[in-house]
């Protein structure tokens, strides 16, 4: 990989995440530079390091993810906190399934009391994940079970706090990959029947 794909690979990413239009998957992660400009940049040499990693896709999702979207490249290059970021996120979709059923554990036995909203206050799933007892991974595949983004929006369409983790949760589902047979088995282990 060259210094300026690597700056596309970036910029393709930052933009998938921080805007609503762009998709990086329904582009090819491609987006308008130039190398021209590119070449002018001050801080090319941090792209040129980038360009050595056999895992920049996604050593870039995992830190865009932990971090935001707003992560300056200089950040990314030799820093023991965006590796450790990235090593994490690596064991932890490695082992999915086993993190999964880990972070059920921390959930309440009746899966409902996870999600409901009373007087416009956070769902307990939501509360968990906000003091990291439950992976973002986790939520998004409940979701993907239960499908209840869709009411949360409705209910807290005022909080911030939500919509942001929404969004995140939106941008960040396509790349992840899981068998939603297992992780429905898992989930139907730990909760109680209704």
């Amino acid at each position: 990989m060259t210094p300026f794909e690597a700056y596309v690979l970036y910029c393709a990413l930052k933009q998938h995440f921080t805007s609503a239009s762009y998709d990086f998957n329904k582009y090819h992660g491609k987006v308008k530079l130039s190398i021209e400009s590119f070449e002018k940049r001050g801080d090319r040499f941090f792209y040129a390091k980038l360009a050595k990693r056999k895992d920049l896709k996604e050593y870039l999702i995992a830190n865009f993810i932990a971090t935001g979207p707003k992560i300056w490249v200089g950040d990314l290059v030799n820093s023991v906190d965006a590796e450790t970021i990235f090593m994490n996120w690596k064991k932890r979709t490695q082992s999915l399934s086993y993190y999964f059923e880990e972070d059920l554990k921390n959930c309440l036995t009746n899966l409902d009391e996870n999600l409901i909203i009373r007087d416009n206050q956070h769902p307990h799933l939501l509360k968990l994940f906000l003091r990291k007892k439950i992976s973002l991974e986790t939520l998004i595949i409940l979701n993907e079970l239960l499908g209840f983004f869709k009411h949360w929006n409705k209910k807290l369409s005022d909080d911030i706090i939500w919509k942001d983790v929404y969004i995140i949760c939106e941008k960040y589902r396509p790349f992840m990959m899981y068998d939603i047979n297992k992780m429905k088995k898992i989930a139907l282990n730990i909760f109680e029947p209704a």
